[in-house]
């Protein structure tokens, strides 16, 4: 399914939490950083995949870039999630296009306002809240003495 026909671009989320990036908010492509494709690839044991598809989100928001990079570099740090969201290309857009079905109109400013609701949807499937199955990885030993500048 071509993602030109849907209501928002999936490039206005992130392709790691699913949340939308506000157009005020800096984005990260994840094609043009080889250290969050590194970084991504140690934390959830799995690379960044479908890259290379029109339906598929290529930026990351601040938040999914700077975590996994500073826990890959040693620091200790903690992105907000276990598993990524998994995305599938969209069937249909009125009842499987997460990019249609999102309403981001209440993405706006101001303490009272209207929370984002995430869906999870066979094309779209929602991460699992954090809990103690589900741990920050630790950092291959050889990865961090690499980081440090140690032999290998």
């Amino acid at each position: 399914m071509a993602s030109r026909s849907c209501k928002h671009s999936p490039d206005k989320f992130c392709c790691i939490c699913g949340q939308f990036i506000k157009t005020t908010v800096k984005k990260y492509s994840v094609t043009a950083s080889a250290k969050i494709c590194e970084a991504y690839k140690a934390y959830f044991s799995m690379p960044i995949g479908d890259q290379d598809k029109p339906w598929a989100p290529h930026f990351t928001c601040e938040h999914c870039k700077k975590t996994p990079e500073g826990w890959y570099r040693g620091e200790k740090r903690a992105i907000k999630l276990s598993i990524p969201r998994i995305w599938h290309e969209p069937t249909d857009h009125s009842n499987n296009c997460y990019f249609c079905m999102v309403d981001t109109s209440k993405c706006r400013a101001g303490k009272n306002t209207s929370v984002i609701m995430y869906l999870d949807l066979p094309s779209s499937i929602a991460p699992p809240p954090n809990c103690p199955e589900l741990h920050v990885p630790i950092l291959p030993e050889r990865k961090q003495q690499l980081r440090r500048g140690g032999r290998h």
